[in-house]
């Protein structure tokens, strides 16, 4: 017996390499040749244990890259530490 369908799906929040191409706008190939760049930059890197990319920290880095960030998140580190 199959379980139902949930009536709620949400979206994943670790991408595989393909999604990440997909949400950069760029195909897997251009990813892939693109990524030791793009991490140098500060580009969020692939998570080993969870097999993928946290979509939530790909979103800050660009919202960072295209200046609407508030706060840099070296300054959020330490406002945050006692």
């Amino acid at each position: 017996m199959t379980r139902p369908r949930p009536k709620y799906t949400p979206d994943p929040r670790v991408l595989g390499d393909h999604n990440l191409a997909v949400l950069m706008g760029m195909g897997d190939t251009t990813l892939r040749q693109r990524r030791p760049r793009l991490e140098a930059e500060g580009f969020p890197k692939f998570d080993e244990l969870l097999g993928g990319t946290d979509a939530a920290a790909v979103h800050r880095w660009l919202d960072r890259r295209a200046g609407l960030a508030d706060v840099d998140p070296d300054q959020e580190i330490e406002a945050w530490q006692p």
